[in-house]
């Protein structure tokens, strides 16, 4: 048998994709995620020396998109555990963000900015223990507005002195037909939803001002 011979073989692997080796060794693979025949050298190698099932690019593609839904599952993880430390509402949800952070596109909900560090503000703060961490009371905001709002609820912060210049009023009737919508609601419905909200807030707030007296 001449030893320089080329033997070529096809193999079928667990994930019964086909496999080309030349003389035992691999030579190209089809890719798991895009289906394409590539050379091995573009297929990255996983710690024991073996050849991953997706090519580079899809391999590449697939850790950002874990790294981005790691992070956004931290965000979402970190807001369900604020609420439940005040007692309030925590059934916010992956989906929920990622449909939230899609409809503000980089801007503030409030103000319009366009910014890439959009921080998660709550309509009615934690603090009221109503609402809490729900789809109807997350939103996106710009560094400005968090600051300036700070502890005040959405009809708070805009009947106040800090709103000044921070308000651009069809981004928020954007943002109110938004949320409104993602609670089966019309806007003058959420609108009069918040309103009661509000009133239940210091309801309570009075009920234990009240009996702290009385003891």
């Amino acid at each position: 048998m001449n030893t320089n011979e080329k033997v070529f073989e096809v193999r079928t692997n667990r994930l019964g994709r086909f496999e080309l080796y030349q003389n035992g060794k691999l030579v190209q693979k089809v890719c798991r995620t895009c289906g394409k025949v590539k050379l091995a050298s573009e297929f990255p190698r996983n710690s024991h020396g073996h050849h991953r099932p997706d090519c580079r690019e899809c391999f590449n593609k697939r850790q950002r998109e874990y790294l981005r839904e790691h992070k956004d599952w931290k965000v979402v993880y970190r807001q369900r555990d604020r609420a439940r430390q005040f007692g309030a509402p925590d059934n916010y949800t992956l989906e929920d963000y990622l449909e939230l952070k899609a409809f503000a596109n980089g801007r503030c909900m409030i103000s319009g900015k366009k910014t890439d560090k959009l921080q998660v503000d709550h309509v009615m703060t934690l603090s009221k223990k109503v609402l809490g961490s729900t789809k109807g009371n997350i939103i996106l905001v710009c560094e400005e507005v968090n600051q300036a709002k700070r502890d005040m609820s959405l009809f708070e912060f805009l009947q106040s002195e800090r709103s000044r210049g921070l308000v651009d009023r069809e981004q928020l009737e954007r943002t109110i037909r938004y949320l409104a919508d993602a609670n089966g609601m019309t806007p003058q419905e959420y609108l009069d939803f918040l309103y009661r909200a509000e009133e239940l807030a210091k309801d309570i707030k009075e009920f234990f001002e009240n009996e702290n007296k009385a003891n």
